[in-house]
């Protein structure tokens, strides 16, 4: 149950508080006064998505909070407890903040959340029946929804749903793998001739390295020779070379060392070094005596580059990534070999997903229409207490529409073997037609109203919201709804946004929505009413530019009549 709704710099209100406490909690007002906007914020804290333009004007964020109180054995509570967010003493508190930069936060007792969690949780928290539930009444697809509610079907619906979806999918990739064998002889031939070419270029990913280096060194022959000469010449071959220098200067470091032994150290350094120098002069002859520069090779390097280089711009990008396209169609190669065997599993797979999804869907079929006379029935009663005593309803059954799988059973749509059509008699003496086809403005809301009432006490939801469900009623119709929404109430919270004084008498808690302006800045403002206060609003809503005092009469008459009758 809903027990605090809390918003601030959301649209039109700058701050806003609700209690709607148990029972009816009825919400009026003039048109445009902002309870629309005070539905939206509800329906963003049971997880729908948040819009920055709904941000009061000059303000950075918004925010809403909620508080729940849950039965511990609900699934909400069990939810939460598996995700180690539990409340104090069974509550929920939900907190939403949208900022006007697109970042949104989302708390669930106290603890950062995610939106999906909220969007889980909502459904099992609030159901919310908008304006234009009563249009969307019309639709086979709601109504069908309606029945598999109130017969308790929606698990199996969901299975046929998911067992349908594993068939259509199973079609897309028979599809595809079809496609793909019309095309495996051309892919075949294509695929081959790219692993002969790379299988043939024996490409290594170090080779490349070392061809470069290689081609450097000869493009840089000439140079090379001539340094290693000149080394050579100054180090050994040439007069005056270092070698010789060195020599003649160890021999003097010799005699000098003989002379006074401490030097001996030091010739034998300069000896060693001698030696040293000795070999370096020999490495560069052997070098230089070793120079061999093929033109033949570097044409040849020139053109394993290019080629290396082709192939991997058609493959890959680099030697790794043609490496990896060779892989990769050796397996695709192998995988068309078995492409055929594929199929052959994949259709075989395909009949047992089917016969699973018609033997769910037959099932379902046989609950929905041993269900439907009851609905019927069901409805017959609720809707004798909103003035359509005469009423009769039928459910039909059709042919799935939009595309459905071709069965044994017949054709198999998404939601089963067949699509619901409520219809019904409003008046003694007329035939069952569609309720699209003859249902008023009134009749749909009070239709909508009885169907949803089953649909709540088969579910026991804890709050329900109705938004303006008294289109194309008043009068006494008015006051039927009325008193089926505060019966309603008995069973669980209900919250009504209304136009309808003889819906508002019947109400455990009124508040009146209006729209002030302040200082230039217009504000939605919310007020709980006492006595007095409901009856200036009740009269305020009969008046209609007649006498007050009549109407003030009259509204506590609505009001007397609504305790008689909930006493």
């Amino acid at each position: 149950m809903l027990t605090y709704l809390g918003i601030k710099n959301f649209a039109l209100i700058e701050s806003l508080e609700l209690e709607p406490g148990p029972g009816l909690t009825v919400l009026t007002g003039e048109t445009g006064a902002g309870k629309s906007i005070i539905l939206a914020a509800v329906s963003m804290l049971i997880g729908q998505r948040a819009a920055s333009d709904l941000i009061r004007t000059g303000s950075d964020q918004a925010v809403l909070e909620a508080q729940f109180v849950l039965d511990p054995a609900s699934d909400p509570a069990l939810r939460l407890a598996e995700e180690a967010l539990e409340g104090e003493e069974g509550e929920l508190v939900v907190r939403r903040l949208v900022s006007r930069e697109g970042r949104n936060r989302v708390q669930v007792n106290g603890n950062l959340a995610t939106l999906g969690l909220l969007a889980d949780l909502g459904p099992e928290l609030v159901s919310v029946v908008g304006q234009h539930a009563s249009q969307a009444l019309l639709k086979s697809e709601e109504q069908l929804w309606l029945l598999d509610a109130f017969a308790g079907l929606e698990e199996q619906a969901r299975q046929v749903g998911q067992a349908v979806r594993a068939v259509r999918e199973l079609d897309q990739q028979i599809q595809e793998h079809r496609r793909a064998l019309q095309m495996r002889n051309q892919r075949r031939q294509e695929l081959e001739r790219v692993v002969k070419e790379l299988e043939e270029a024996e490409l290594d990913p170090e080779e490349e390295a070392a061809l470069k280096a290689e081609r450097n060194l000869m493009a840089n022959s000439e140079e090379i020779a001539s340094l290693a000469r000149q080394a050579h010449q100054g180090l050994y071959a040439a007069d005056g070379s270092a070698l010789e220098t060195v020599d003649r200067h160890r021999a003097v470091l010799s005699q000098l060392a003989e002379l006074d032994p401490s030097l001996k150290e030091t010739a034998a350094r300069l000896e060693e070094a001698f030696y040293l120098l000795e070999d370096v002069a020999h490495l560069v002859r052997d070098y230089e005596a070793g120079l061999s520069f093929d033109p033949y090779r570097l044409e040849w390097l020139e053109e394993r580059l290019h080629g290396i280089r082709r192939l991997t711009r058609r493959y890959g990008g680099d030697v790794a990534g043609a490496l990896e396209t060779l892989a990769q169609a050796k397996e695709e190669l192998a995988g068309l070999e078995s492409g055929a065997q594929r199929l052959e599993e994949l259709s075989a797979q395909r009949e047992q997903v089917l016969a699973e999804a018609v033997s769910l869907a037959q099932k379902l079929s046989q609950e929905r229409r041993a269900a439907a006379p009851r609905l019927a029935q069901a409805a017959e009663a609720e809707l004798a207490q909103l003035s359509l005593a005469s009423c009769r309803m039928q459910v039909a059954f059709n042919e799935p529409g939009g595309a459905a799988l071709e069965t044994d059973a017949g054709p198999l749509g998404g939601r089963g073997l067949e699509q619901a059509e409520i219809l019904i008699a409003p008046n003694p003496g007329e035939g069952f037609r569609p309720l699209k086809r003859i249902a008023s403005g009134g009749e749909l809301s009070r239709m909508l109203l009885a169907l949803r009432t089953l649909v709540a006490r088969r579910h026991a939801a804890p709050t329900l919201i109705f938004d303006e469900v008294d289109a194309g009623i008043g009068g006494a119709t008015g006051a039927a709804v009325g008193q089926k929404l505060a019966s309603l109430a008995t069973a669980g919270q209900v919250i009504c946004i209304t136009h309808l004084p003889q819906i508002a008498a019947w109400a455990d808690r009124h508040y009146a929505v209006e729209k002030t302006v302040n200082d230039g800045r217009t504000a939605t403002r919310l007020s709980l009413l006492d006595e007095d206060g409901r009856l200036d609003e009740l009269s305020r809503m009969l008046a209609g530019g007649g006498p007050q005092s009549t109407a003030r009469q009259h509204a506590r008459q609505l009001l007397d009549s609504a305790r008689q009758a909930k006493d």
